[in-house]
C-alpha cells in the first residue's frame, strides 16, 4: 500500500436509502478525483468498476484522493430501473435537485451536497449504453461560465487519456432542450466548473469481467493523466480516432415493423448510405433509413418491432461547432 494511505468508508449524509462511499486517500498533495456509478438503477457495469477500483487503488495511487460511490440509485438498482422509484424524472436530468422537489429531485440534491463537499477536482460518471455498444467517453458541453474554453479542452482531453473513443455533445440548442446541462456530469461543468466526463461501458443488466476491466482501465488512464500514478490507459481495440466527433441520433423511422440495422457499432459509412431497414413480419421492405452525413455507428436500440418515430442508431458525426 502507498505509504500514508488510507481507505474510508462513509456514506451520503440525509434521509433516503444507504448511499455509500469509499475514499482512498494517499494523504500526498494532489487532486480529488470523485467517481461514481449506477445512478441510472439498470446500468450495472459501473458497480462491477467500482468494487475493482476500491480493491486495486490503495496500491495503484500515489498522489491525490479518489471518492467512490458504488450505487447512485440502489432502489433503482434493486428494482432494475432506470429512475428513482416512485418518480418518473430522469435522475440524471435532476441536478443540481432541489430539497423541495420530486423524490428524484431530493435525491439529486442529496447527491449533489456530498459531492461538492469533497471539493472534487474531477468527476467521472459511469454509465452503460445499449447491448453491444461501442465503449465511449462522451464529454459535456459547457454553455455557461467565463471559463468555456478552457475547461470543454480539459475535459476532452481527460477523456482521451480513458483510450476510449471521445464524442462531443448534441449540438448547444439540443443539447439544453433535453437538459442534458442539468445530468451530473453537465451541472458539474456548468453550474460549478468542475471538469467532468461520463464513461459508457459494457452491458446494461449485468456486471460482465472484461468490461469491468475495460472501465478500471479507463478510469486509471485518467488518473494517470492526473498525476495520480498508476498507468496510461491503452487505445481500446474499439477505439475511433480522428474528429473531433460529436453524438448524434440515427434518422428515424416513418413506418412501424421490424427495424434491421445493416451497419453495426464501430462500423463506418457513408453520407447517404441504408443505415437500416424497417420490414414487413413476411420481410418486405417498408422504408430504408439513410445516413445525413457520414461518420460511424456507436450503438443500436434495443428493440426489433419499432413504431413511428423510433431512432435507429446513436451516431458519431464529425463535430460542426465549437464543441
Amino acid at each position: 500500500m502507498t505509504p500514508g494511505a488510507r481507505v474510508e468508508h462513509s456514506q451520503v449524509a440525509g434521509s433516503g436509502p444507504r448511499l455509500p462511499v469509499v475514499c482512498v486517500d494517499t494523504a500526498q498533495p494532489g487532486p480529488v478525483v470523485c467517481v461514481g456509478a449506477n445512478l441510472h438503477g439498470d446500468e450495472c457495469t459501473g458497480v462491477g468498476v467500482i468494487h475493482a477500483l476500491a480493491a486495486r487503488l490503495p496500491t495503484a495511487l500515489s498522489r491525490g484522493m479518489v471518492c467512490l460511490y458504488p450505487s447512485l440509485n440502489p432502489l433503482g438498482l434493486e428494482q432494475g430501473t432506470r429512475r428513482v422509484p416512485g418518480d418518473v424524472l430522469d435522475p440524471n436530468r435532476a441536478f443540481p435537485g432541489s430539497s423541495r422537489g420530486s423524490r428524484a429531485e431530493r435525491h439529486a440534491a442529496r447527491i449533489w451536497r456530498d459531492l461538492l463537499g469533497r471539493r472534487p477536482d474531477v468527476y467521472i460518471d459511469l454509465h452503460t449504453d445499449t447491448g453491444g455498444a461501442l465503449p465511449y467517453a462522451i464529454v459535456d458541453r459547457v454553455v455557461r461560465g467565463p471559463r468555456s474554453a478552457e475547461l470543454g479542452a480539459r475535459c476532452r482531453a481527460l477523456a482521451a487519456a480513458s483510450g476510449l473513443t471521445v464524442l462531443g455533445e448534441y449540438p448547444p440548442d439540443r443539447y439544453q432542450r433535453f437538459d442534458l446541462d442539468r445530468s451530473l456530469p453537465g451541472a458539474l461543468v456548468n453550474g460549478s466548473a468542475i471538469p467532468a466526463l461520463t464513461l459508457e461501458l459494457g452491458p446494461r443488466r449485468r456486471i460482465d469481467p472484461a468490461a469491468v476491466e475495460m472501465g478500471v482501465e479507463a478510469v486509471e488512464g485518467i488518473l494517470h493523466a492526473l498525476g495520480c500514478g498508476g498507468q496510461p490507459a491503452r487505445a481500446h481495440p474499439t477505439r475511433v480516432a480522428g474528429g473531433p466527433w460529436r453524438r448524434e441520433s440515427g434518422p428515424r423511422t416513418g413506418r412501424s415493423g421490424v427495424l434491421v440495422p445493416l451497419v453495426g457499432p464501430g462500423q463506418p459509412y457513408a453520407q447517404g448510405a441504408v443505415l437500416a431497414e424497417v420490414r414487413s413480419l413476411e420481410g418486405g421492405v417498408r422504408e430504408r433509413l439513410h445516413a445525413a452525413a457520414e461518420g460511424f455507428v456507436v450503438a443500436l436500440p434495443e428493440v426489433t418491432h419499432v413504431e413511428i418515430g423510433t431512432a435507429c442508431a446513436t451516431l458519431a458525426v464529425k463535430e460542426t461547432v465549437e464543441p
